[in-house]
């Protein structure tokens, strides 16, 4: 924790405020701790006026820099309740400003400008300044010369001249009272996902909605919405932390009005998207009544899950009363921009590291989160839509209880999406019929066809109804487990992953990226014969699955992308990728595919993220089309020994000899930057897997191992086996030659003579020099110590 506040504090919240959080770029992220750390001495602070002022009373913090949009703040605070009935919308707040120093006040909680309470409150409250009945400010300077016992002295003192006290603003308030109807649709009307309320809700419907609210409330739970004005969850957020303990349920589609519980609730099963009716809110109110307690107990137990809640989803429309900060409103109902983005680096920055974060936290979804419905939707979308024909005819009839027409074949969401998949939008009846027909059994009295393709597995009544025959469970045992998995709906653990990902190289091309033909064995009408079909591509796949659920983020990650041929890749789609002409957006794009003449616009809840090693092509010789599409974020090697970074406090220790590892690499890439440039320095990715070896000998085995077999390897690929440059780099022309890992041949005329015969004629000065690899000095300690111990700290 730091001592107290500094200069550079309010340095950091001037120079960041307002700006996009970038937690690839090593000065923000030394900004975001050093922040996080004057966060403690807020609670601190807070902690100490609570105990003098309001010993009975909770302190509660949120500890992030950053706001509900990821942006930096502009001050830091935390509240203070004087005791555990006071109304959660009215706290003492104190904190540092950017523009305000050193602040204490009675704010609201949870509030935006449209709220009722909000505007009555900045009423009473009049201009923000010292005139204000309850605010006090100290300037910073003043503020920075105080110890923190004295600035909480100031802040008693401050509070006890405030001209209203706290119980007096929540008279002013009527905090202590039930809020109407009238006051929550108020509340709920000026935010964007609830605009719908006005026009498709009855008086009944409005009625119903703000009962549900209030229970929710007096069980202790929060209230969050996402997915751009179709669901509202609610749950339970951590104090403090913005992270949900627990969901309980969902209204899903605001226009339908239907409700799910995510979990039993004593007496209430579990819901799926049942109607909201005066009934079902007589029994949600009676069980979180009885069940209080139990929620507790399961809520505690989901912590901190990924990709849901309001931190997460922080660029979806969201209500500012999700936020902790209830001045801070000016992210509340933004609509976030599709993504289109490059991670570029030498090789070993940890690109691919970084990207699994950015995927495990905004293209993951717990699975308690997630419906029955929307989970089967992604099933189907990843393990149906690609099968074949008759694997398809097979999972639906298998769910169909076994028996079917073709008619209901035709309607399952089975079919449908097999068809979307393959660009089939006529005849598929037609293929349903062949297909049945061909896999029919030889011994059929029902089907004449000549025809038979393995497996035989179906069979048609008298009746036209085609059910299983022969060896059909064998042959459609995956199946069947599949079609198990889909009826027993979401599992209760796990995550969904709305992400693909593919290599780009050479060879890859439009028809596995977009789509293209498929050949296929088997006909409808001479056995044998070579088909071909229309497939999706990667990316068609990913955004069909997006399409099925527009309230969710989906990501294409293409790994080495500027390896590919991006023309011959995207093709037509690389106008549709640009962010303001995908799907429904101001200039909205749309093409006929070449293939399956279909009308593609990409929606815009699709991500694009790359990674490009820029050791294998400069970055300049990237694709102008593309490079005018995305944004480039780079990935370089992090040398900083400090807390949080990734080789901090890395040594190899010797005896008293003692090897710095972040000096070391920072040594190597200043020569490597200057003898060729910063696209082909060292990652710090080589040798983050020291630290898991014991220190000592262990671990410089483990340096020799990498130094050897990865860093002077690379070195010679990119100085082409330039030994003179290699040797500069590795500082062996300013060690002893024991210590050096290359050395040049000590006596050049000798070694002519030993090759060549004395009357060789040739120059010493004229022919190539020789050079040597000295295995010895790979486990020389003073190797490594030298590399950088002629370099000032």
């Amino acid at each position: 924790m730091a001592d107290y506040f500094t200069s550079d504090h309010f340095k950091l919240l001037n120079k960041w405020k307002g700006q996009k959080r970038d937690d690839t770029n090593p000065e923000q992220n030394r900004a975001y701790e050093d922040l996080r750390k004057a966060y403690e001495v807020t609670e601190a602070w807070a902690d100490q006026l609570k105990a003098k002022l309001f010993p009975v009373g909770r302190v509660e913090i949120r500890k992030r820099p950053t706001n509900q949009g990821n942006n930096f703040s502009s001050y830091n605070w935390a509240k203070i309740y004087p005791s555990n009935e006071a109304p959660k919308e009215l706290a003492y707040t104190v904190g540092i400003d950017a523009e305000g120093g050193f602040v204490v006040k009675i704010d609201t909680v949870g509030l935006d400008d449209l709220d009722a309470t909000r505007r009555a409150y900045l009423a009473l409250r009049g201009a923000y300044d010292p005139t204000a009945p309850f605010v006090a400010e100290l300037p910073a300077v003043d503020g920075l010369g105080k110890s923190l016992d004295q600035l909480v002295a100031w802040s008693v003192e401050a509070i006890r001249a405030f001209k209203l006290r706290y119980d007096e603003v929540v008279a002013k308030l009527n905090l202590g009272q039930t809020p109407s109807d009238e006051d929550l649709l108020k509340h709920f009307d000026g935010k964007p996902a609830f605009q719908i309320f006005r026009a498709s809700w009855s008086p009944q419907d409005k009625a119903l909605f703000c009962r549900l609210t209030r229970a929710v409330h007096a069980a202790g739970l929060d209230w969050w919405h996402i997915g751009e004005g179709v669901q509202v969850r609610f749950g339970r957020k951590n104090p403090g932390s913005e992270r949900a303990v627990g969901v309980l349920g969902v209204i899903r589609g605001i226009r339908t009005r239907r409700i799910s519980l995510t979990r039993n609730l004593g007496a209430l099963t579990k819901l799926n998207r049942a109607p909201l009716t005066e009934g079902l809110i007589e029994k949600i109110e009676a069980s979180l009544s009885a069940e209080r307690d139990a929620l507790d107990g399961w809520l505690a137990l989901e912590t901190e899950r990924p990709g849901l809640w309001p931190d997460q989803l922080r660029d979806e429309p969201v209500d500012p009363a999700d936020d902790a900060d209830d001045e801070d409103a000016s992210d509340a109902g933004v609509v976030r921009q599709p993504v289109n983005r490059i991670y570029y680096g030498p090789p070993g920055t940890g690109k691919t590291y970084e990207l699994a974060k950015l995927l495990k936290r905004e293209y993951e979804q717990a699975m308690i989160s997630v419906s029955n419905e929307e989970w089967r939707e992604q099933l189907i979308a990843n393990r149906i839509a690609n099968l074949t024909w008759w694997e398809g005819v097979a999972a639906a009839l298998h769910d169909l209880g076994g028996k079917a027409r073709v008619v209901q074949l035709f309607e399952h969401p089975f079919i449908q999406a097999i068809a979307a998949t393959k660009a089939r939008n006529q005849n598929v009846r037609q293929t349903l019929w062949g297909t049945l027909q061909h896999h029919t059994i030889e011994e059929s009295k029902t089907v004449n066809i000549k025809l038979r393709l393995a497996p035989a597995v179906f069979d048609k009544t008298a009746g036209s109804v085609w059910q299983f025959a022969g060896d059909w469970k064998e042959a459609c045992a995956d199946l069947i487990e599949t079609v198990k998995t889909y009826q027993a709906g979401a599992p209760s653990s796990g995550t969904v992953q709305r992400h693909s990902f593919v290599t780009f190289h050479p060879s890859y091309g439009y028809e596995e990226f977009v789509e293209g033909l498929r050949p296929v064995l088997g006909s409808d009408t001479e056995a044998g014969e070579m088909q071909y079909e229309i497939r999706s591509g990667t990316f068609k796949d990913l955004c069909r699955r997006a399409c099925s659920a527009p309230g969710q983020r989906f990501a294409m990650v293409i790994d080495e992308i500027n390896r590919g041929n991006i023309s011959k890749i995207f093709g037509e789609l690389i106008t549709l990728i640009e962010p303001d002409k995908r799907d429904g957006a101001e200039n909205t794009v749309s093409v006929t595919l070449p293939y399956s003449g279909e009308r593609f616009s990409v929606p815009a809840n699709v991500d694009i993220i790359g990674t490009m090693n820029t050791a294998d092509r400069s970055l300049a010789l990237l694709d102008t089309a593309l490079r005018r599409r995305f944004e480039f974020v780079p990935v370089m090697p992090d040398v900083r020994d400090e807390p949080g970074a990734p080789l901090a406090g890395l040594r190899v220790s010797l005896g008293e000899q003692v090897i710095n590892v972040p000096r070391m690499l920072d040594a190597i890439n200043q020569r490597v930057e200057t003898l060729y440039d910063r696209d082909h320095c060292i990652g710090h990715a080589y040798l983050t897997p020291l630290a898991k070896v014991p220190d000592g000998d262990e671990r410089l085995v483990a340096l020799q191992q990498v130094f050897s077999t990865r860093i002077l390897p690379l070195l010679e690929e990119y100085f082409f086996e330039d030994w003179r440059k290699i040797r500069l780099v590795l500082a062996d022309n300013q060690k002893l030659p024991a210590a050096q890992f290359v050395r040049e041949s000590p006596d050049r005329e000798d070694d002519l003579a030993r090759l060549f015969g004395n009357d060789h004629g040739l120059d010493s000065y004229a022919t190539k020099r020789r050079y040597m690899v000295q295995e010895a000095a790979f486990s020389n300690p003073d190797a490594y110590i030298g590399i950088y111990q002629s370099l000032p700290t």
